[in-house]
Order: structure tokens, then sequence, then C-alpha cells
């Protein structure tokens, strides 16, 4: 975002203000999930077994989440230890070694838990926005992610 000279200083304190506010919501996700003593990584790993009672392949589900394959490796042995995941044998794969993972019905009763537990405090922290304040936010979003994204896309394909 460009931003007029004499609006630089509050464009940056503005951004940084931002910022900050991001981690204090963040903060307050870890603090939640700490109560079960899981990670972020394991809630968006259990949103999106949810959504796909079907099964999926440990590498599609690090795809989907962006998370790296190392780290869905450390999410998916915790969930199965605690008998929340089973892995079977892709019926789509002759390679023996591609699995299909899928939550227990324990894991579903688990995830069912945690997962209404932090839509009830978003909920209940939207309700503190008008619609249009929440329009607005969701807007402005949008707008900055897809324009940090362009950027981020050109400074890489940018010569070193």
């Amino acid at each position: 975002m460009k931003l007029a000279k004499n609006n630089l200083r509050s464009g940056v304190e503005c951004l940084q203000a931002v910022f900050d506010a991001w981690r204090s919501c963040d903060s307050a996700y870890l603090k939640l999930v700490r109560r079960w003593g899981i990670s972020l990584n394991t809630v968006w790993a259990l949103e999106y077994l949810v959504k796909h009672p079907e099964g999926v392949e440990p590498a599609v589900l690090a795809d989907d989440t962006h998370m790296l394959r190392q780290t869905i490796t450390v999410v998916l042995n915790d969930l199965e230890s605690r008998g929340y995941l089973s892995r079977s044998r892709s019926a789509h794969s002759i390679d023996r070694r591609r699995k299909l993972i899928q939550l227990t019905p324990e894991g579903e009763a688990f995830a069912q838990i945690v997962l209404s537990a932090i839509s009830d405090a978003e909920q209940e922290a939207a309700a503190t926005l008008s619609e249009e304040e929440q329009r607005q936010l969701l807007d402005y979003s949008r707008r900055f992610s897809q324009e940090f994204a362009r950027r981020v896309n050109a400074i890489i394909l940018r010569k070193p």
C-alpha cells in the first residue's frame, strides 16, 4: 500500500496496531486450545478432517491447510496416539505406503467439542460488531490479504 509521505508514520503505526491485534487474537486462540493440550495446527487439521469424513491422504491435508508435511506428521501422530485418528491403506493407490486418514468416532466427538468452543467464542466476539462493521472487517481483511499476497508473489518472482 502506497502511503503519502506525511501519512507514512501513521500508516506504519496503523499496520503495527493491526498486527498487534492479530497477535492478540492468536494468543487468545492458543490459550483456548491449550485447554485440550493441542496446537492451532491440530485445530486446522481437525476442521479439515471434519469436512472430509471420507478421509484424506496426509499430503493432501498438508497441502490444503498450507502446513509442512513434517508438521502434519506430528499432528497426526498426536491425534492417533489419543485414539482420535485412524490410518488405513488408500483404496485409490497401489502404493502400500499411501495412507488414508479419518477421525475415529472419539475423534469426531473431540473435534466437535474443540470446534464448537472456538466457534462460540468467535460468534460472541463478532456479535459485538454491527453487521456493517462485520462486512467492513471482512472486506478490509480480504483486500489487505489479496494485495499482500500479490506483492509477495511479485517479490518472489524478482531475481535477487
